[in-house]
This record gives C-alpha cells, structure tokens and sequence, in this order.
C-alpha cells in the first residue's frame, strides 16, 4: 500500500504552501513580493507580504534549490519592440531629456546645510 498524503509537504498551518509553485512561478517572471501577496489575496489565501517572502525563500533554499520548472507563463508574455535612447526621443520632440532637467535642478539646488546661499544682487 502507497500512502499519499492529502496535503502539501510542510506545517499544515502554512497557508500559502499550496501555491509554492505558483508563488516560485510568478517570482521567476518578475512579478514582487506585494503583487504576488494580492494574487494569493484573490484567490481567497489572505497572507502578509512577509509570508511571500518566506515562502520564496523556502523555495530558493529548499532541497531542490535551483529545480522549480516553469512549465508555462501564467500570464501570456506581450511582445515587445525595441525601445528607442531617451537622447534620439528627446530630439525627435525638441523636449529636454530627463537628465537634462536633473543637471539644470542640481545645479541651483544647494547641498550642503553649512553653506550660506549667496543672494544675487
């Protein structure tokens, strides 16, 4: 006779152990800690985002560390042209670049809390 248990390896007081796949699956494409704590929340699993993250964990550090398959994407995966530079967007629109506001931001902005600002006369 083979015993086969009804529940998940692991304390039965662990709620999210059911979903370790799931949770293994979705942290490879990418997806945080709070996303993932809100699938589990939808589909009637309420946990904290800590417990995401040991359930990660657990995966990551378990005896087959490195084996969890993903067999498909649980989300389908859009495909993506390329992204043009932020230098060849900014001169196409004639707007200055991101980095371009930053210097001209920094450059009025003063640092250091011992430094008296000259007032401009």
């Amino acid at each position: 006779m083979k015993l086969a248990p009804k529940d998940p390896p692991g304390r039965s007081t662990r709620r999210a152990r059911g979903f370790a796949a799931e949770i293994g699956q979705l942290r490879a494409q990418g997806y945080t800690f709070e996303a993932i704590r809100e699938a589990l929340a939808e589909a009637g699993v309420s946990v904290s985002k800590s417990t995401v993250q040991r359930e990660v964990a657990r995966l990551a550090s378990g005896p087959s560390s490195g084996s969890v398959v993903v067999a498909e994407p649980l989300l389908p995966v859009p495909d993506t042209a390329p992204v043009p530079s932020a230098a060849a967007a900014s001169s196409a629109t004639g707007l200055p670049s991101g980095k371009d506001i930053a210097e001209a931001f920094a450059s009025t902005w003063n640092t250091n809390p011992l430094f008296r600002q000259r007032s401009i006369e």
